[in-house]
């Protein structure tokens, strides 16, 4: 599947040459000599072409074009044969890339054609001697779309009929991997086949159905609300939320799995099940991934709020005015200059929040555990701020500084937040456990 998704990956192939912004003179004719310099051919004769539009009798920048134009027709002709070489016969998406790019060469032949015969024209004076042969891709490049047609088919089909032999496997990995080829067929040929069709039908099947029972809170503290369910209720937002998840994982609510689990005579307030509950939930709702959890540690404080010892700071500044009589004899005002000072109080305030405990993937097919993790995350606040006695003009706040005292979370909002990255931190892990 390793081709399926570098192709999903691809995008538009445009050659940046042709689209570059447009620059002053000045820099078109620096990037024309650094370009050239590299050997970079190609963008070294547009950038010149560029510069001369404008200063058409520049020596240099003829002499640059003169050599730079037809080296840049070599590489790009040699490129060609070596991607007609490469992608005579089809081999699969990289046979579609390559055709592509072969496209996007004529592509640029034809605009160095254009662009060099313009520049022929604006050019009164040619100090260097400039002859550029006419170029017609024409022919060429009719050829080249219609055999870029052709491998798209082929793509089209090579991924259609390994997603029929991968539907043809009963397992869920199968054919999640099948509703991918069919997605890759559809890709190249929107409505290709009935691939549209085959593509919902094995998503249907490769789809994990996934319960996220309330992690256990065996930690002791109450005060933070039911912090259970807090993580369930994050760990499924977050993997609701995402796209990319959503293909092929659908999460049961915390209603659908409430009803089960009482059906059951389970308790749904605690994420501790034993293997025959965890079978009977799995057979009652087609279940089959359940995660379950326990917060072993959590807490929330304020720390108290450190205030270092002044720090005496001195500056020479204007402390006055004076009256005085220059040379001349006439009166004048200068400014008086002193020392002044202040002392300086740096005060630090901070909170943290911490939690800690494990969780599992349980296969309800296999009635046993797939992943077990431990977790540890914790979030810190910070407030470092400064007063001062004497001078302002004296006075030092070091960089960073917050502007004054600011107020402190309320321990419930950080912890809180630290189940929030925590939420974050293990959907992610389910995410990439499961796709």
């Amino acid at each position: 599947m390793k081709q399926t998704k570098n192709l999903l990956m691809l995008v538009t192939i445009v050659f940046s040459t042709s689209m570059a912004l447009s620059q002053t003179p000045g820099q078109d004719y620096k990037a024309m000599n650094r370009y050239y310099d590299q050997g970079d051919y190609v963008n070294a004769t547009l950038k010149a072409i560029d510069f001369l539009r404008t200063k058409e009798t520049n020596k240099n920048a003829q002499k640059v074009l003169s050599i730079s134009y037809n080296m840049a027709l070599e590489n790009i002709k040699r490129d060609i044969v070596e991607l007609k070489e490469k992608s005579k016969m089809f081999s699969g998406d990289n046979t579609v890339v390559d055709r592509k790019l072969i496209i996007s060469k004529y592509e640029l032949l034809k605009e160095l054609d254009r662009k060099g015969r313009e520049i022929l024209i604006i050019i009164p004076k040619q100090k260097v001697p400039l002859n550029f042969d006419e170029i017609n891709v024409s022919s060429d490049l009719e050829t080249a779309q219609k055999s870029l047609a052709e491998s798209i088919d082929l793509a089209a089909e090579m991924h259609y009929k390994r997603g029929v032999d991968l539907m043809n496997k009963s397992d869920r990995e199968s054919q999640k991997s099948a509703a991918k080829e069919f997605k890759v067929a559809e890709y190249y040929i929107p409505n290709f086949k009935d691939s549209r069709n085959l593509y919902g039908e094995a998503r249907k099947k490769g789809t994990t159905r996934v319960a996220i029972l309330p992690f256990d809170n065996v930690s002791g503290v109450t005060r933070f609300g039911g912090v259970g369910e807090m993580i369930s209720d994050k760990l499924r937002a977050t993997i609701l939320n995402n796209r990319e998840a959503n293909e092929f994982i659908e999460i049961y609510t915390r209603d659908q799995l409430n009803v089960v689990l009482q059906e059951h005579n389970l308790n749904s307030n605690s994420g501790m099940i034993d293997q025959g509950s965890i079978a009977k939930v799995g057979k009652a709702l087609g279940i089959h991934l359940i995660i379950t959890g326990k917060v072993m540690q959590l807490t929330s404080e304020l720390r108290q709020t450190i205030d270092d010892g002044a720090r005496i700071t001195a500056a020479n500044v204007i402390v006055g005015q004076e009256r005085y009589i220059d040379s001349n004899g006439k009166q004048q005002t200068r400014n008086v200059w002193g020392n002044v000072s202040a002392s300086n109080f740096y005060h630090h305030k901070s909170a943290i929040a911490s939690i800690s405990g494990s969780y599992e993937m349980i296969d309800i097919e296999l009635g046993r555990v797939l992943s077990s993790s431990q977790f540890s995350e914790q979030k810190e606040w910070e407030n470092n701020w400064a007063t001062f006695t004497g001078d302002r003009r004296a006075a030092v706040v070091p960089s960073g500084y917050d502007n004054g005292e600011l107020p402190a979370p309320g321990q419930t909002e950080l912890a809180n937040v630290v189940i929030d990255i925590l939420g974050d931190k293990i959907a992610g892990n389910v995410v990439n456990f499961i796709k």
